[in-house]
C-alpha cells in the first residue's frame, strides 16, 4: 500500500458488534471529509475475509459490547490486512491493554469516550502517518517470541504446524502421523491457543515469520514412527 497524503481518500472498514455502533461510527466520520466508509463487517462473525476482500486502508475496531474478544480479532484481523492501519476503539486505555493490543497488531488505540468529531480527526491522522504512538509495556523480540513459542509447543504440536505450513489438509497429517483426524484437530486447536491465531492460515504465517519450521521439521524426522518387519 502507497504512503496516503492528507488529501488522499481515506478507505475506511468498521469491525462492530452492532449495526447501531457501526452507525454510529460512520457518522463521526462525516466530520473528516476525507474518509470514505466502504462497509460495516459484524465483529462476532468468525468469517473476517470480507474486510480484506474491501482492501481498506484503515479498520476501525469497536470493542464495546466484547472486550475479551477484540484481541482475537485484532490478530485475525492483522493476518488478512497486512498493510491496512488497525485502530481500536477501546473501553479501557490502561497500560497493559494497549500493550496487549499492540503486540496483537494494531497500529493505534482512541479512547471510546473521545467525541467522535475527534475519532473522525484521529483515524485521518494516524491513516496519513502523522501519528506514531509508542504503547507502555513493549512486548518480546521477535526472536524471544520465536523462542517461547517454540517452548511452548509440544513436538508432536511442531510436527503438525510444519505439515500445516505445508499445505496438508487433516487428513494427509493423519495418514503421515498415523493418528486420527479428531487428535490433529485437537493438537491443532491447542497449537492455535498457544499461538495466539485463529486458524491453520495464521499459523502458517506465524511458524515461517518466526522461524518455527526448521526445528519442527527436525523434530519430526526424529519421531516418525519404525515398523518391525517380521523375519
Amino acid at each position: 500500500m502507497t504512503q496516503l497524503t492528507s488529501r488522499a481518500v481515506i478507505r475506511v472498514v468498521i469491525v462492530a458488534d452492532h449495526p447501531l455502533a457501526a452507525e454510529a461510527i460512520r457518522r463521526g466520520l462525516r466530520h473528516a471529509p476525507s474518509c470514505q466508509v466502504i462497509g460495516y463487517v459484524d465483529g462476532r462473525r468468525s468469517d473476517l475475509s470480507p474486510v480484506a476482500n474491501a482492501n481498506p486502508d484503515v479498520v476501525l475496531i469497536d470493542d464495546s459490547e466484547t472486550p475479551e474478544a477484540a484481541l482475537d480479532r485484532v490478530r485475525a484481523l492483522r493476518g488478512i490486512v497486512p498493510d491496512g492501519k488497525l485502530i481500536l476503539l477501546s473501553t479501557s486505555m490502561d497500560a497493559d491493554t494497549l500493550a496487549d493490543a499492540a503486540a496483537a497488531g494494531i497500529d493505534a488505540a482512541i479512547a471510546r469516550g473521545t467525541q467522535l468529531e475527534g475519532v473522525a480527526l484521529l483515524v485521518r491522522e494516524v491513516a496519513v502517518g502523522n501519528v506514531f504512538h509508542a504503547f507502555a509495556k513493549p512486548g518480546p523480540s521477535a526472536s524471544e517470541r520465536s523462542e517461547t513459542a517454540a517452548e511452548g509447543l509440544t513436538a508432536r504440536e511442531l510436527e503438525i504446524l510444519a505439515l500445516v505450513a505445508s499445505g496438508a489438509s487433516n487428513g494427509r497429517i493423519a495418514r503421515e502421523l498415523w493418528v486420527t483426524e479428531q487428535t490433529v484437530k485437537f493438537h491443532l486447536s491447542n497449537l492455535y491457543r498457544k499461538l495466539g491465531v485463529a486458524n491453520r492460515t495464521e499459523a502458517s504465517h506465524y511458524a515461517h515469520v518466526n522461524g518455527l519450521l526448521e526445528p519442527a521439521a527436525a523434530r519430526r524426522t526424529a519421531t516418525v514412527p519404525t515398523l518391525a518387519v517380521a523375519a
